[in-house]
């Protein structure tokens, strides 16, 4: 049984204040509209220190740019943002086009996004490596960030074998040896990752041993406190839900200062204007089954 003890949840919605929070997000999926949404949310319950990006930032929906722009302004306005990228940055970059693997109409909503891409968005997606390190304790950090499952090596994409230049396995899986095997790869106790588009966390024991894994309930807006184990949180998504609620999914991770290895995650879900991104999808003619998935969150 995991040792997992749910905390009260306090007015704003949010567990105990810790010392810092990350604000965690992922697969925004060029949707600037969920993307405000999440902002204006979380900086209601409580604010945050720090936001880790967990990659696929930019494909599916038509604001790619505005996107990238608001992550920007973050940072220039001294939020600390520890972002990495994902396939469809990979895709749209051109570093690799995972063809078999991604759908034709995925596919055109990358080209689509190559396309659109500004100077200044192709340099900061350019940049971002596979996978970081983030919630550092007295200079050591206890997080490792990545899209997909890290990998010892390249990876091989699940459905082709071809071998892409990246470290992380772009799987949809959810089978524990997969996780237990990126556990034993990073070097810091816990890993934050996204790609799945579904909220999740799973706990693993605090040595390194094969197996014993178990997965922890995610609540939308529960907070959980966790004293031992290492924990592999993904957030959900942004932009793109896939979990049958097309509200916006996000993650804060309630960070210890030293002398503590609790960490705290709420998990937390925000309607936003969906009909307005779907709209603009329309205008700029994506693909309407990528448009009309959203209003279900599939």
């Amino acid at each position: 049984t995991p040792r997992a003890t749910e905390v009260p949840v306090a007015p704003d919605g949010l567990a105990p204040v810790p010392e810092r929070r990350a604000l965690v997000i992922s697969d925004i999926h060029s949707n600037q509209v969920a993307l405000d949404a999440v902002l204006r949310d979380a900086r209601a319950c409580g604010g945050f220190d720090e936001v880790w990006v967990l990659g696929d930032i930019v494909g599916y929906g038509p604001q790619p740019n505005e996107v990238i722009e608001c992550l920007r302004d973050l940072s220039a306005a001294g939020t600390v943002v520890t972002a990495v990228g994902g396939n469809h940055e990979h895709a749209v970059l051109g570093v690799y086009h995972p063809l078999g693997g991604m759908h034709s109409r995925a596919s055109a909503c990358a080209d689509w996004n190559r396309a659109a891409l500004t100077e200044a968005s192709v340099a900061f997606l350019a940049v971002l490596p596979d996978m970081a390190e983030a919630g550092f304790r007295d200079g050591t950090p206890r997080f490792t960030l990545a899209h997909g499952a890290p990998c010892a090596s390249a990876s091989k994409h699940p459905r082709t074998g071809r071998r892409t230049p990246c470290r992380c396995r772009y799987d949809y899986s959810s089978d524990h040896g997969v996780l237990d095997r990126s556990m034993r790869v990073i070097g810091t106790p816990h890993l934050v990752v996204g790609h799945t588009h579904e909220p999740r966390i799973t706990r693993f024991p605090r040595r390194r041993q094969r197996g014993g894994s178990t997965d922890i309930q995610v609540r939308e807006n529960g907070g959980y406190a966790f004293d031992s184990g290492r924990f592999v949180i993904n957030p959900g998504s942004v932009g793109q839900p896939r979990d049958g609620d097309p509200r916006a999914s996000y993650a804060v991770l309630g960070l210890p200062g030293s002398g503590s290895d609790a960490i705290t995650v709420t998990h937390r879900r925000v309607a936003y204007d969906v009909a307005a991104i779907q709209s603009e999808m329309m205008r700029v003619r994506l693909p309407l089954e990528m448009a009309t998935r959203l209003s279900y969150g599939e």
